[in-house]
């Protein structure tokens, strides 16, 4: 699976030159970010006190499972021109839910289950007014943010839920042939995510979608079961990774998922994904989400002040976007006459 799913595309904009291809500028782009995340683990290995034990790289990817996770579900968004910021909202939802309910004898199986559809209904709750209602995306999903983060507030009555069940507890904090349980569970959301959308029919709508919606309609793209499709996505990962933070804490919180989405953000956008839509891969976020993590896990243990590592990010993030704006004035080129 390719950093870019895009087809090449070649520009010149001057006939005396040769042409630059676009593809192997997106390859580059995967290339650097493969090689921050090798640099940054040398970097660490060398400076940062037991950064390769076996226990500290065990952390290191468990806490990597939240972000990678959520930033599969924020790569379909994005690539299909939009943005969700109510994921680091619902990842609370989902966990309170699903603590309350193996708490009133639900059986964990089944509170998982809902858990997930509490996702899957902000998903729904986001997408009906982003389609039929025709808001901005931006607006609708700070909106719900704030409504769903007030939910949880009033679930959690400004304490946590907790919980005992050793069933729950397993999803994080068991093994299957020594690989953690949440490892395994993001694997299998990586396998399926990055088929779809590299390698399906809703793949390439999403990303036509995020192009050109108007073209991809006349096309005959069903544009909104498109877009109502990939924020059911969002939620119910965001969903999935809140019960796997519900679980790996045993307690749910007013503030849990706080800040995810501008993690979950900063992955994809680290990773090529491109704000403005279709441009993207799921190798990229699971990339953009390792270097992030990794990054956390040698500033705590070089007693780094965690403000740092706001500030390394935010810097990533405009040096992402500085770079997707070139690409597109690339695309956009024409050959000089």
């Amino acid at each position: 699976m390719s950093i870019s799913s895009q087809p090449e595309i070649s520009v010149n904009t001057n006939p005396g030159r040769r042409a630059v291809s676009v593809r192997k500028l997106l390859e580059i782009e995967g290339a650097t970010v493969f090689a921050a995340l090798i640099l940054l683990v040398a970097f660490s290995s060398a400076f940062a006190p037991g950064f390769l034990s076996p226990g500290n790289l065990t952390n290191v990817l468990v806490q990597s499972v939240f972000v990678v996770i959520l930033g599969i579900g924020m790569t379909f968004v994005l690539v299909a021109g939009g943005i969700d910021l109510s994921v680091g909202s619902t990842m609370g939802l989902a966990a309170a839910l699903t603590i309350y309910s193996i708490n009133h004898a639900i059986p964990v199986p089944l509170a998982i289950l809902i858990g997930l559809a509490s996702g899957a209904a902000v998903g729904l709750f986001n997408s009906y007014f982003i389609m039929v209602l025709k808001m901005a995306d931006f607006i609708v999903t700070l909106g719900t943010l704030s409504l769903v983060r007030g939910i949880v507030e009033l679930m959690t009555a400004n304490s946590r839920l907790t919980t005992q069940s050793e069933a729950f507890g397993f999803l994080t904090g068991g093994t299957i042939l020594g690989v953690p349980m949440a490892v395994l569970l993001a694997a299998a959301v990586v396998v399926g995510g990055g088929l779809t959308l590299a390698k399906t029919a809703m793949g390439r709508r999403t990303y036509a979608v995020g192009l050109n919606a108007a073209s991809s309609y006349l096309a005959g793209v069903r544009v909104r079961r498109v877009r109502v499709g990939v924020y059911v996505a969002s939620g119910t990962l965001a969903a999935l990774a809140g019960i796997l933070l519900g679980s790996r804490l045993s307690s749910a919180h007013p503030a849990l998922g706080t800040g995810y989405e501008l993690t979950a953000i900063a992955a994809a956008a680290i990773g090529g994904t491109s704000l403005a839509g279709g441009r993207g891969s799921v190798l990229g976020t699971i990339l953009g989400a390792l270097l992030l993590g990794v990054l956390q896990n040698s500033l705590s243990l070089l007693q780094v002040n965690a403000f740092w590592f706001q500030i390394i990010t935010g810097l990533m993030i405009v040096a992402a976007v500085l770079l997707d704006g070139a690409i597109r004035r690339m695309l956009r080129a024409r050959p000089s006459q």
